[in-house]
């Protein structure tokens, strides 16, 4: 058997990886996807909800087309007309592209403005008059439980509660065993509160549509290049962008952390855009957007218990968590429960046993759930 060599110079196990990009950094030679400059490129911007919860009473783009730049404004009922006002996130759960009729969270894309420059289309966004009818938003999970708390996901068929779903894992009775036996049994509860990631990038696009062969080329600021082009696939496959004629480009990103894993409507909308239009389209957003409206991590209220000896041994943990995952689940996860941290709740130490539940509820707040920097 040929014997497997490594150093420090090839790298493998025992060494470190040497670093590539360190030099064109250095020196300012990165790409990320704002750098990204194609011919007769259009620009997007996105008009946002006031409200973390409102009905839509009218909405009027007169004013925005009329302002010279100005392409076109995309809202969810021009994307009702070719069943895009939808998606799937890239878990088990869906969420709006645009809202034909609700808003779910404040800063929730209600329309897209196509212009020549970013300029022009931040003042087609400022043209945009949306009528909204506010509603009383809920924005605590243990509300959202209460039996009089409003339905907030209607278009869900059937849906009777806020809850999204219940996970649990460990041994139940062999740890209420050992709780009813302890010497000392210590509780305390946790708040987890919601974690924005902040990567110095914001999250952004450009989709390219090749009408000629029915091709789209997306350049993107993802984490996960290959689940967005089969998420792409699912929601336009019906109009012939099917996943091999989907191409995604991920170049430099300016951090991630987890926060650029999910599939956000700005995509979607560009790429609808574009096939619409039949030019490219960039979008990226302002930090402004990016901290109210991207997908969040965390947010869990936990009680956490603990049985331990008199000599000061823990012997066992019992974690109940309820988890705010807004308006929609953002998590994207080999596995249906985004709850990765509590099957190694234990760590390195030597307990006998343990055991963690958790349930998940619907809020008026922006999507969470995801995993920032591997944890749930």
């Amino acid at each position: 058997m040929k014997e497997l060599k490594t150093s420090a110079e090839v790298g493998g196990m025992g060494h470190s990886v040497k670093r590539k990009e360190d030099a064109r950094f250095i020196r300012g030679k990165g790409n990320y996807t704002d750098d990204v400059v194609l011919p007769g490129m259009l620009h997007m911007d996105i008009v946002r909800s006031p409200y973390a919860y409102a009905k839509i009473k009218s909405i009027n783009t007169d004013k925005a087309m009329a302002i010279p730049g100005v392409h076109a404004v995309i809202t969810g009922e021009v994307l009702k007309g070719y069943n895009l006002h939808w998606m799937p996130t890239l878990m088990s759960d869906t969420q709006m592209v645009l809202p034909t009729d609700t808003v779910m969270y404040q800063a929730q894309e209600v329309a897209a403005v196509i212009a020549d420059d970013r300029y022009i289309a931040a003042d087609g966004v400022e043209a945009v008059e949306v009528e909204y009818e506010p509603m009383k938003a809920v924005v605590d999970p243990f509300k959202a439980m209460e039996k009089d708390a409003p339905i907030l996901r209607t278009d869900k068929e059937g849906k009777t509660d806020n809850h999204i779903w219940h996970w649990e894992t460990g041994d139940a009775e062999k740890t209420e065993q050992v709780f009813k036996n302890a010497d000392v049994v210590v509780e305390e509860k946790v708040y987890l509160p919601r974690i924005h990631v902040c990567s110095i990038e914001t999250c952004g696009c450009v989709a390219s549509f090749d009408p000629a062969e029915g091709k789209l080329t997306v350049w993107m600021t993802t984490q996960a290049p290959h689940a967005i082009r089969t998420v792409f696939a699912l929601v336009a496959g019906h109009v012939g962008l099917s996943e091999e004629k989907i191409r995604i480009i991920s170049p430099d990103i300016g951090g991630g952390f987890g926060g650029k894993v999910p599939i956000y409507p700005g995509y979607v909308i560009a790429v609808a855009a574009s096939v619409v239009i039949g030019k490219p389209v960039k979008w990226v957003e302002d930090r402004s957007e990016n901290l109210q409206a991207d997908s969040f991590a965390r947010d869990y209220h936990m009680t956490v218990e603990m049985a331990a000896s008199k000599e000061g041994k823990m012997e066992a943990l019992r974690i109940k968590t309820i988890a705010d995952h807004g308006y929609t689940d953002a998590a994207a996860n080999p596995s249906k429960y985004p709850a990765g941290m509590f099957s190694i709740c234990t760590g390195s130490y030597d307990i006998k046993t343990a055991f963690t539940e958790m349930d998940a509820y619907y809020t008026n707040k922006p999507p969470g759930g995801i995993a920032y920097r591997c944890s749930f």
